[in-house]
């Protein structure tokens, strides 16, 4: 059987619509404008385009402590909490709005040989121990004083067992200073200077209650006392 030739037009029919790609049409549909960007919009696509994104866990000495070969997915959490306290008839009032410690999420990926994934599993054992705090670096903010709280390892078949997926878990460390005060107050200069408050002045030994010269003139008195 002879094969059939189904003759194309030169340029395709492609309609001009929301969301197709700019390409040559047929005459039948008019070509779009062209779209521009504005000064502050170009300067800001180069002046992105000039520096490398930040991604990754620093230490205070600024070494990169995981290595991973990309940072696929990041999460921040940030919450408030408002106390609740009851009142009379079962009422309920509400104050002291508090902020509960911030945690971040990473999902990094690492390929590459056994040496290489070996010591990136490696790195993230060794500080998921400590209590050293870390910075978390993103090309929009950073965040400080983190401490690594959680790893879990993902393998997916379709990806291969030599594709490894691991999310980490961080958690904001807050930290306070104490304060301390004391309630004892000095009474020297009120109406009744002796009202001053117990001072602890060391260890007391314990001591009969009564004299040995009082418990013998006792013991006597009984001794001598008519039957």
């Amino acid at each position: 059987m002879p094969s059939i030739f189904i003759p194309k037009p030169p340029i395709p029919n492609v309609p001009f619509l929301l969301g197709v790609p700019q390409l040559v049409r047929a005459l039948l549909f008019q070509p779009a404008n062209t779209v521009t960007l504005g000064a502050q919009a170009q300067h800001g696509l180069w002046a992105s385009a000039q520096v490398a994104p930040s991604w990754g866990v620093f230490d205070d000495n600024g070494n990169k402590v995981i290595n991973p070969d990309n940072v696929y997915a990041f999460g921040d959490r940030s919450e408030y909490r408002v106390i609740d306290y009851n009142v009379q008839r079962g009422a309920f009032g509400s104050f002291n709005k508090v902020i509960v410690p911030p945690e971040q999420t990473l999902r990094m990926t690492k390929g590459g040989t056994l040496t290489q994934r070996t010591a990136f599993l490696k790195s993230i054992d060794r500080i998921i121990g400590d209590t050293n705090t870390y910075a978390i670096l993103t090309p929009e903010k950073p965040y400080f004083n983190v401490n690594l709280t959680r790893a879990e390892l993902i393998r997916r078949s379709s990806e291969g067992a030599y594709f490894l997926e691991v999310d980490v878990y961080f958690r904001t460390i807050v930290e306070n200073n104490p304060q301390y005060s004391t309630t004892a107050a000095n009474t020297a200069n009120a109406s009744n200077p002796p009202a001053l408050p117990p001072v602890n002045q060391g260890n007391i030994q314990p001591q009969t209650a009564v004299p040995n010269s009082v418990q013998a003139t006792v013991t006597n008195a009984v001794a001598s006392a008519p039957l």
